[in-house]
């Protein structure tokens, strides 16, 4: 009756708690993302078993196979890396090895229970260009199967959940962009599987790269994210969300009006918060391992929701180390980065004009001279633009260093400036009898400088 009790509640709120024996097991729970679309195992092309675990070993979690010798000795050594074959030797006999076709990008959300997961999901997939609907690991095993299994008191096994995992990548829409997958990796044996599917994505490209087929098996690029706030604000957070909801659907029942939300059962409950909370921070070691393996983003989530986005968006930026192949990448890296070329302009640009002063006074005295005389009347006349053109024959123009010296001078006032030389040849004589042309040579210099400009408020605009 006890665990009928504790059962049903844990089945209403979607996470994987399991009772066995009248203990309670678990595995981490994962939040649904609502209003997105989720793979599920109903959209496999075939049924997986969803075999119980033996509950023999320490762990909670066994392995499953169509063969029942395997499956046997996989639950006795629990060995990641037997699971993770088993699993991958049914995806290539279903769909072919030379017809897998994985996505690019790999993003694996996780998060501690109200850090905020489902509201910043959309935000991920915008930064980082994704189209494809994020999987839920949790909505994959809301089969009748997993239902089943949940309802007799045992465990999904990993082998399972892999599985399903890797037919939901191979499902995707579009395998060209990357995918979101919320809930995945949770167990240290999923950990070490995520570690293998890279090694395997990796291999096929090697095997392929040689064939017509190369495009579709692209360097792997697999990026962890994790969500984290301390256990009184998960607390705090989700009990916050339960009456949200549930002044919001007495609102529906009042008038009639707009949709009711679903409610979780935890939301209401303070003590099965915090058993959602300790199931995180159990398996929070496992987590991290994955920071020596991938590009690891942990992630203060107890700010507020928009400073947590800025976080998030600069934490996802685009970083060519990460996404190029390592050879393209050797081959460009010498090129400096835009937004670190000046981070010593300025120290440069003062070590330039202490050299002139030093070196050729005279030299900086001419030039000062002819900003004065030419480039300043021009930029007073456009000051309002904040862009002008000067056009210039001053033969000092063609000297490059009196060229740089002007530009550093007037870069260290605070314009950005440009210079193009042209060279226009005109005619001035032709020889009837020999058609010979003499031409007269105008070389042109263009400074473009650019300035802030200054904006006018519209005389109409100051009496509203």
């Amino acid at each position: 009756m006890l665990a009928r009790r504790i059962i049903q509640p844990l089945l209403l709120c979607r996470s994987y708690h399991i009772i066995l024996n009248n203990k309670l097991i678990t595995k981490i729970p994962s939040r649904s993302l609502k209003g997105l679309v989720y793979y599920t195992t109903e959209s496999f092309p075939r049924k997986l078993s969803a075999v119980p675990e033996p509950t023999t070993s320490g762990s909670s979690r066994a392995l499953t196979s169509h063969n029942s010798h395997d499956s046997t000795r996989a639950a006795e050594i629990k060995d990641a890396k037997l699971i993770f074959n088993q699993a991958w030797k049914n995806i290539e006999n279903q769909y072919g090895r030379q017809n897998i076709h994985l996505p690019r990008e790999f993003i694996f959300l996780m998060g501690a229970p109200g850090s905020g997961k489902g509201t910043h999901t959309h935000s991920i997939l915008r930064a980082r260009g994704i189209t494809n609907s994020p999987i839920s690991v949790s909505q994959l095993l809301q089969t009748p199967e997993c239902k089943e299994l949940i309802n007799q008191g045992q465990m999904i096994s990993d082998r399972y959940v892999i599985e399903s995992l890797l037919h939901a990548m191979l499902n995707c829409q579009d395998p060209t962009v990357g995918v979101l997958v919320d809930g995945f990796p949770r167990t240290d044996i999923q950990v070490e599987a995520l570690k293998l599917l890279h090694d395997r994505m990796t291999e096929l490209r090697r095997e392929f790269w040689s064939t017509d087929k190369k495009d579709q098996f692209p360097r792997p690029v697999f990026r962890i994210c994790v969500l984290y706030v301390d256990e009184e604000i998960s607390v705090q957070r989700q009990l916050a969300r339960g009456r949200m909801i549930r002044e919001h659907n007495a609102n529906v029942k009042k008038t009639g009006q707009g949709e009711i939300w679903i409610e979780r059962v935890t939301d209401n409950d303070e003590s099965l918060i915090r058993e959602r909370y300790a199931i995180f921070k159990s398996h929070y070691g496992s987590l991290l391992k994955l920071s020596k393996m991938f590009p690891f983003h942990l992630i203060n989530a107890t700010d507020t929701i928009k400073n947590v986005l800025q976080i998030i968006l600069k934490e996802f930026e685009y970083q060519s180390s990460l996404e190029l192949d390592s050879e393209t990448y050797d081959s460009i890296s010498h090129i400096p980065v835009a937004s670190q070329i000046g981070i010593h302009a300025r120290q440069d640009l003062i070590s330039r004009l202490e050299h002139y002063q030093d070196t050729e006074p005279d030299q900086l005295k001419t030039a000062i001279k002819f900003i004065d005389n030419h480039i300043m009347p021009q930029i007073h006349r456009h000051s309002i633009s904040g862009h002008v053109n000067i056009r210039t024959e001053e033969p000092l123009m063609e000297d490059n260093h009196f060229a740089a010296i002007v530009m550093d001078v007037l870069s260290e006032r605070g314009y950005h400036v440009s210079l193009d030389r042209r060279v226009h040849h005109i005619p001035t004589r032709v020889d009837l009898k020999t058609g010979k042309i003499e031409l007269d040579t105008h070389r042109i210099y263009l400074l473009t400088v650019e300035y802030p400009k200054y904006y006018i408020r519209p005389l109409e605009q100051k009496f509203d």
